[in-house]
Parts: C-alpha cells; structure tokens; sequence
C-alpha cells in the first residue's frame, strides 16, 4: 500500500524529542523561585513527589528510602540524593576541574547525561544491564561482583543505592576497592537505619512481597544499619561520614536544592600505598 502523499514530508517523532518536549512543559508548569536543581539549573515551586510509603520505612526510619514530596526535579528528573552527590562534587571537591576518570555504577539519568558532556573526566557508565528501556544500550555492562576492569583504574567510583540489591555486598565492596587508585575515593550510598545497632539480612526472605515487607523494596535484600561504615571498612576502605550542616562549607541554605537533610554521605577511600605498608 503506498504512503498517503501528505506523510511523505512528515519525519518519524523519536521518543526522546517528545521526552523532551514533555519535560520542558512540565518544567514550565512547576516554575517557581522556592527549590533550584544544581544539576540541570533550573527554579521550581516544588518538585515532584518520589519513593514508596511502606509500613517498614516508617517503623525502622530507613534514610533515603520512603515517600518524599520534593524528591524529583520536574525538569531533568533528578533526585535528591543525586542532587545531594552533585553538590558536594560541585563545591567540596576538584571533581569538575581536574582530569578524572570514573566509573558510575548503574547511573542515574540527570548525573550521567552531566557527566557524559564533562570535558575533564573519561567516563564509564557501566550497569549490569544495559537493555536500552532504563538504561541505554551505550552504557556498558559490567558485573559488580567481578568487574572486568584493571585493578588501580579509577580516580571515582560513584555506586549510588545498588549495593542494597546484591546479596554478597562485600565482594561487591571489595571490587569497588580493587578498581579504584590507592588514594582516591568512591562515594557508595545505601538507604539504611540508624535505628538498627547491625544491619539486617535474611536469605529465606526471598519473594518480592516479603523483601517489600521486611526490606523495603521488592528487589532490596537487607535493610544497612549503623553499622555500615565497618562493613565498608572490612573491604579495605577508610571511611567519612560526610554530614551537610557540618562538612558542606561552601553551601548556605542548602534546603533550597530539595536535598534530604537526614542522608550521609558515605565517602570511602582507598589508603595509598605507603599508607598500607
């Protein structure tokens, strides 16, 4: 059957132009002057809402878990744990200025289309898998639990909310470790509770109904407590606690980025080697 005459001059609509589209009106829409995103600039009257509202968020206090209503930014869709790791690159560090190369574990879209056009860094994407829906089919694969890269590779690790998936987290933690250069640094954040004095795991909870119950999420295998810094530590690392109303020293008002004011940031790094002899 021929085309009608009229559809010859009319160009296929990807799905990313109409993504667009839709997100610019929708950012036309939430315009306002009370939150600003630092990741993509732009000023709202509040963001978006995100996260689930699970009896178990509530009752163990599970921080960055958890039905938020100014979690998601209109505009570039990004959260505000993302916005929280932007902003202590962006002003607590030299991420932005001096050549890195970094490796971004299951990457957020807002932080990895910024650091997809950040001229300094050499930037790997890497995601179990990459099946072109969430994810897009550039990134590479990479397992987490044995990652094909060098060992010393790495100035950056960024693995935001993905080790809460993994049943043996600690290899994954020791891997991490492995790829990345002595003296430098990751940054791996997890919901966790500090309700809880030991973190809790169970492998008989196993279905998703029981893992929403018990964890939080369908796919979550433990809820991280206290004392999650030690387990970071037990893969070798040395661990800051980086806390925003006492180590962010270049933001005033932080509020007004929409961050969550309870969430840590979990700086890990590697010892040099002088530091391990």
């Amino acid at each position: 059957m021929d085309m009608p005459p009229i559809k010859k001059y009319i160009p296929p609509v990807p799905g990313r132009f109409l993504k667009a589209v839709y997100l610019t009106i929708r950012g036309l829409y939430y315009h306002g002057s009370r939150y600003t995103c630092p990741i993509c600039g732009h000023s709202f009257r509040k963001m978006l809402p995100g996260g689930f509202n699970l009896p178990v968020i509530k009752e163990k206090h599970i921080v960055g878990a958890g039905r938020r209503n100014n979690d998601i930014c209109p505009f570039c869709q990004s959260t505000d744990r993302d916005r929280l790791i932007y902003l202590y690159l962006k002003y607590e560090t030299d991420f932005f200025k001096k050549p890195y190369n970094l490796l971004h574990i299951a990457p957020e879209p807002s932080l990895y289309h910024l650091f997809s056009h950040t001229k300094n860094l050499q930037y790997h994407p890497a995601t179990k898998y990459a099946e072109g829906f969430y994810y897009s089919t550039k990134i590479e694969t990479a397992d987490l639990l044995d990652l094909h890269f060098d060992e010393d590779s790495f100035d950056w690790v960024i693995c935001n909310h993905v080790l809460e998936h993994i049943p043996n987290d600690i290899r994954a933690m020791q891997e991490i470790f492995r790829v990345l250069k002595p003296g430098q640094k990751a940054i791996l954040q997890v919901p966790y509770s500090p309700q809880l004095e030991k973190t809790f795991e169970d492998e008989t909870i196993n279905t998703p109904t029981e893992r929403e119950k018990y964890f939080g999420q369908f796919d979550h295998v433990r809820i991280y407590g206290r004392d999650y810094p030690q387990r970071l530590k037990k893969a070798g690392f040395i661990v800051h606690q980086i806390r925003q109303k006492k180590d962010f020293k270049k933001i005033t008002n932080i509020e007004r980025f929409a961050v969550n004011p309870e969430e840590i940031l979990f700086l890990c790094e590697k010892p040099s080697k002088t530091n391990r002899l």
